[in-house]
């Protein structure tokens, strides 16, 4: 009977030629999205790339091309190109792990080429138990079926193996779902739900709170965080040059007036809360001096304003105390530049303590059960990404998946041994076959361990 046509459009979409064309596109696109910097604001593109070229960019969605429609559409084809391909291709392999390899003719298995043959002094019926015993002794548990001239043993391992390869096809599918669900694009444009999953930015100064960021998707649209994050504090180091060295923010959840999370994060050290993650990205000097306060013992940072003109009263949970700069006195270019301020100091402890502070250079302050470090310098604004991704775990286990998938289907198995037991010229004799699918030199030499020393004793 003639195989049956297949349906040309189901043939198209399990075309291997059409996966190639697929990856080719999605492998030249990702180059266009390496080369052109994501979700930078409009100006950027116009200053980099000229007007013409960042009308194109916009046009296209370049600039957020990860999360556009057309790029999606691709992601899509793919994902159906590789589920059509997977179920075209899977009942073959059903086939094979499921078949009854003891049906084989015997014939045709000494035909094949990695073999072993063994003549034994015993019965026939002695032969065909040595030879069970023998494969299970070494690990391989066998069937049997008498057949015309004698009876066939059969083993196999690694059948699953052949499913290698699928599992890969999954955790593909895996990655690309996730990356679907956690585009914003689709949270919402799909599913009208634009808190589902988003990427943003916002810029906070210290001492400040927000219950809001905005999008990268639409700069001037924001969207709540539910809950507020407050910026405590933003350190910065510089290189001598007067680069930046690494910058720190502590940041402090809080529902309603309750604060929930304190956390210090600095580059690939972000926090995360109820599934939304804050990167620190960067920073904006807001060119307007304080003065920064530390316990050195407690870590507790306050913040208090720069006023030459009163006493300054802070408090820090149960630590509080009085700050007033006395007199400012500009430095000498000849001695570095810049400006010192006489500081009469005091907390709850002892009497007041008086000491020189230079900007920008942090004086340890003595005092009789605390230590201070007193700074004044710059107040910062930490630049934050915010991000919320409810697939990045779908993407983890799909790369978890692939990782075995790629093992098994690379480095392992499906191995078959035959043992066909027959009388050649009135005496008995096991003819070992074996075979594998992969590996076939790594096979041959478990194979020979596997029969070797076989029927010593009756040879």
């Amino acid at each position: 009977m003639a195989a049956k046509a297949k349906n040309p459009v189901w043939a198209f979409l399990a075309s291997v030629h059409l996966a190639l064309l697929l990856l080719g596109l999605l492998a030249s696109t990702s180059i266009i999205g390496t080369i052109i910097q994501q979700n930078k604001p409009a100006e950027h593109y116009v200053q980099t790339w000229g007007p013409a070229k960042a009308k194109i960019i916009q046009s296209l969605n370049l600039a957020d091309m990860y999360n556009s429609g057309w790029f999606l559409c691709l992601l899509g084809a793919f994902s159906l190109n590789l589920a059509i391909c997977s179920i075209d291709r899977l009942p073959g392999v059903v086939r094979v792990v499921r078949m009854d390899n003891l049906t084989r003719d015997p014939e045709q298995l000494l035909k094949m080429k990695l073999q072993h043959q063994v003549q034994v002094n015993d019965s026939h019926e002695a032969v065909s138990k040595l030879a069970t015993a023998w494969l299970t002794r070494k690990g391989w548990k066998a069937a049997s079926r008498n057949k015309e001239n004698g009876l066939l043993l059969f083993a196999q391992k690694g059948a699953w193996t052949r499913y290698g390869v699928y599992a890969v096809h999954i955790s593909i599918l895996t990655i690309l779902l996730g990356a679907i669900i956690g585009s914003p694009t689709v949270a919402e444009k799909i599913l009208h739900n634009p808190q589902f999953a988003f990427k943003g930015g916002v810029l906070l100064p210290e001492q400040r709170s927000t219950n809001r960021i905005f999008s990268y998707d639409e700069e001037e649209h924001s969207l709540p965080l539910g809950f507020t994050v407050r910026c405590n504090f933003f350190d910065i180091d510089f290189y001598d040059n007067g680069m930046p060295k690494e910058f720190v923010s502590g940041l402090t959840i809080l529902e309603g007036d309750k604060e929930i999370l304190t956390k210090e994060i600095e580059v690939n050290k972000p926090l995360k809360y109820k599934g939304v993650t804050f990167y620190q990205s960067s920073y904006n000097d807001m060119r307007k001096p304080v003065i920064r306060l530390k316990n050195v013992s407690t870590g507790q940072r306050t913040l208090l304003p720069f006023n030459s003109e009163a006493t300054t009263a802070w408090q820090n949970g149960a630590e509080q105390g009085m700050l007033r700069i006395q007199d400012i006195r500009e430095i000498p270019s000849a001695n570095g530049g810049g400006a010192e301020f006489d500081i009469w100091f005091m907390d709850s402890q002892g009497p007041p303590s008086t000491f020189t502070v230079r900007y920008n250079t942090p004086v340890l302050v003595e005092r009789p059960t605390a230590k201070y470090e007193v700074k004044i310098s710059s107040q910062y604004a930490t630049g934050l990404q915010v991000s919320k991704d409810p697939g990045v775990w779908w993407v983890y286990s799909g790369c978890a998946l692939m990782l075995l998938g790629l093992y098994t289907a690379f480095f392992m198995s499906h191995r078959k041994i035959w043992a066909y037991v027959h009388e050649e010229n009135g005496q008995a004799k096991v003819a070992f076959i074996g075979q594998a699918n992969k590996n076939s030199l790594g096979f041959a030499k478990t194979f020979a361990r596997l029969t070797e020393g076989f029927g010593k004793e009756h040879t």
